[in-house]
């Protein structure tokens, strides 16, 4: 599959750039119908619109004006049309209603399937990170 590992790339940049807009349908749009979705609470979601809900609810509360970078760890195809992708993100939120300004690193694995026109999600499991290795 030419060309896979920089398609990839792409979704992870296309996601920053709606996580920081605060767009949650920009966000959603390469997630499956049928996706399952594990958030750094350890609340699972299942499909598009509930993955689409959560993330309006974020931008709109928990995370409102945050900025998100995240960064590919590990990228791996599995087989043709089909790969795993593990990323370190930083989430940094401003000072709010919620609280004080504050930074949120977590641990992203997404499972993606390719159909005939781009990379789709499949899985996204998210983990917040509690203590950072020294050797990062």
């Amino acid at each position: 599959m030419p060309g896979w590992r920089e398609e990839i790339e792409a979704l992870i940049e296309r996601e920053n750039r709606a996580w920081n807009d605060g767009d949650a349908v920009a966000y959603s749009e390469a997630v499956e119908p049928d996706c399952v979705f594990t958030n750094v609470f350890g609340q699972v979601f299942v499909g598009q619109d509930a993955f689409e809900r959560q993330h309006a609810r974020l931008f709109a509360k928990v995370y409102k004006g945050s900025h998100l970078d995240q960064t590919i760890d590990h990228l791996r195809l599995i087989r043709p049309g089909a790969a795993l992708v593990d990323t370190s993100a930083t989430v940094s939120v401003p000072a709010g209603d919620l609280g004080p300004a504050r930074t949120v690193n977590a641990r992203l694995l997404q499972v993606l399937v390719h159909d005939s026109r781009s990379w789709r999600i499949a899985a996204y499991h998210a983990v917040e990170e509690r203590f950072r290795p020294l050797d990062r």
